[in-house]
């Protein structure tokens, strides 16, 4: 018999103190999917342990505590806010690296419903942009498209893998995060914009900055917009490449020749900032006047001579000999010879005076013109054969030309496999197709002496109908040809590839490919090719067939329904 002499041992809790606070833990354990902060206690070569409370630990691999530069952020005592995982009342597990990216997200989302700028970190490059990582303290990674990097067109994708940008969130839904640099740049080149346009004006000379030099220019930035100078703008004498007189990131003096708001559009000019040389060149040359002048640069098109220091004229090859066959004028005028022209035309906005050597003869082609109407059967003798075509002598110093495209009906072929060497110097019957006495130019054909075959072509073959699947013949930098019945010729065109599937290596002559027709190039006797375009139309039939198939499920589903709604009633 135990008896109760009134005595209760402070160092002992009551039963019921020890239920409340048995009832107190159950309340405050940590739930399934619940992040919960902990202490660590102790830290392992391979784990981490952490005291939830409430008599909960846990171990979590110490791999999960690397941060973003590699290194192990974690030491015995430190609170750590981990992600619960409760298969079972009796089993809890955490993962660091699951609470981070919760928190990540929502940081993320944050900062897309509000637009932030996000600091970006390039990852690698995959197809059609870059994997980046946009997370603070732990990684996130997110795409950023090619076309979004930057103003315009990244000509080296690796050399950004690496870098830190910072770009805004675009995309945030199921199908993944999509950040943009370029919509940040916009922002930025709109405020610089408004308030350049705000101050500038046609006629006012400015300061800018060039950003680029095309063979047509340079692009020069005036503050937020960009203006274009046209090569033509850069100087008063001649500019064979801008490059040669401007440098990328120069400081330039501009002025505004054209300011079009409304079409995006502001003209500028670099010679206005000086005096126009050209204003009174029309007083001392006048068409028909006979001139001396110094040849100072021969190229393939023609001869500049020096009229007088700062003024050039340009004799044109067409413009140098009657009869003469040259493959380039130097063959015809020295470099540094005094020459005797005649002007043909003093254009002054253009900068610009047309000389000719060969007016001060007589015109030998125009008696040949008269001679030969188009289609006149003709004899000439083989005087070479190249890539360019079969140059055929049909009187005396005067060579036509049969050009790749008018030996054979069947198609454009190289000369070279229709003629060779040995052939040269023998006499054929050809066809002339044209005359063009200023030009020097008598176009023939062998194939003319024959009917046109290609109507048979335009009965066969059927326009956005016509599928066909031939091997490829010949891969060309503007395309790929493939060989079609009838001694056809197909064209696939190089924007039906990719950039990097258009190399020698990964297409090849041999190599089968499938096109949709989608038009014929006559001149050339080319039928002309579609990947995308057959792609497009195969996926449309699959739509179609598709959605035949489901209206058909649908009908049968709704007959099934219908009978059993009869069978209850």
């Amino acid at each position: 018999m135990i008896q109760d002499n009134g005595i209760t041992d402070s160092n002992e809790k009551s039963f019921e103190e020890l239920l409340d606070e048995s009832m107190e833990s159950r309340l405050s354990e940590p739930e399934n999917g619940e992040i919960a902060k902990g202490r660590v206690i102790r830290v392992d070569s391979d784990a981490v342990f952490i005291d939830l409370g409430f008599k909960f630990e846990c171990i979590v691999p110490i791999n999960q505590f690397l941060n973003k530069d590699g290194e192990y952020e974690v030491s015995v005592g430190s609170e750590i806010e981990v992600l619960v995982e409760r298969p079972n009342p009796n089993t809890v597990r955490a993962s660091k690296q699951k609470a981070d990216q919760i928190r990540e997200k929502r940081a993320i989302e944050e900062k897309f419903k509000n637009k932030e700028p996000v600091s970006t970190r390039i990852l690698n490059r995959v197809k059609g942009g870059f994997n980046c990582d946009i997370g603070r303290n732990a990684p996130f990674k997110v795409f950023l498209p090619g076309s979004q990097v930057g103003l315009r067109p990244v000509a080296d994708f690796d050399e950004m893998v690496g870098q830190t940008i910072e770009t805004r969130i675009i995309q945030n839904n199921d199908n993944g995060i999509v950040v943009s640099r370029r919509v940040i740049l916009e922002e930025e080149r709109e405020e610089k914009k408004k308030e350049t346009l705000a101050t500038i004006s046609e006629g006012q000379t400015v300061s800018g900055n060039v950003v680029k030099i095309i063979d047509a220019g340079a692009f020069v930035d005036i503050g937020g917009i960009e203006g274009f100078v046209p090569i033509g703008e850069l100087s008063w004498g001649r500019v064979r490449h801008p490059g040669d007189v401007l440098k990328e990131g120069e400081d330039i003096q501009v002025k505004i020749l054209r300011l079009e708001i409304e079409n995006g559009k502001i003209t500028l000019g670099v010679k206005q900032t000086t005096e126009d040389p050209w204003e009174s060149i029309q007083q001392r040359y006048k068409v028909g006047d006979r001139v001396r002048g110094k040849v100072v640069f021969a190229a393939e098109f023609g001869v500049f001579v020096e009229l007088e220091p700062g003024i050039e004229g340009l004799v044109h090859v067409s413009e140098l000999s009657w009869v003469k066959n040259f493959r380039h004028p130097n063959e015809v005028v020295s470099v540094g010879s005094d020459i005797e022209i005649a002007v043909l035309g003093v254009k002054p906005r253009e900068r610009r005076i047309s000389l000719s050597l060969k007016q001060i003869q007589e015109n030998p082609w125009d008696e040949f013109k008269r001679s030969n109407p188009p289609n006149t059967r003709v004899s000439g003798t083989i005087r070479n054969v190249t890539e360019l075509g079969v140059f055929v002598e049909v009187a005396p110093d005067m060579v036509g030309l049969v050009r790749p495209e008018n030996l054979k009906w069947e198609g454009e072929v190289s000369p070279l496999e229709v003629f060779s060497g040995e052939d040269v110097g023998k006499e054929i019957e050809l066809v002339v197709l044209n005359v063009i006495p200023r030009q020097r130019k008598i176009g023939l054909g062998i194939k003319q002496l024959t009917p046109d075959p290609w109507n048979k072509v335009l009965r066969d073959y059927k326009v956005n109908a016509t599928v066909v699947t031939s091997k490829i013949e010949e891969v060309l930098e503007t395309g790929v040809t493939v060989g079609l019945a009838d001694n056809v010729r197909g064209f696939y065109a190089i924007r039906e590839f990719q950039d990097e599937e258009f190399s020698r290596e990964s297409i090849k002559v041999g190599d089968e490919i499938s096109g949709l027709v989608t038009g014929f190039n006559k001149p050339k006797h080319q039928v002309n090719l579609s990947r995308r375009r057959l792609e497009k139309k195969q996926e449309k039939d699959t739509m179609k067939d598709f959605a035949s198939s489901q209206q058909e499920s649908s009908s049968k589903l709704g007959d099934i329904l219908n009978e059993k709604l009869k069978a209850l009633d």
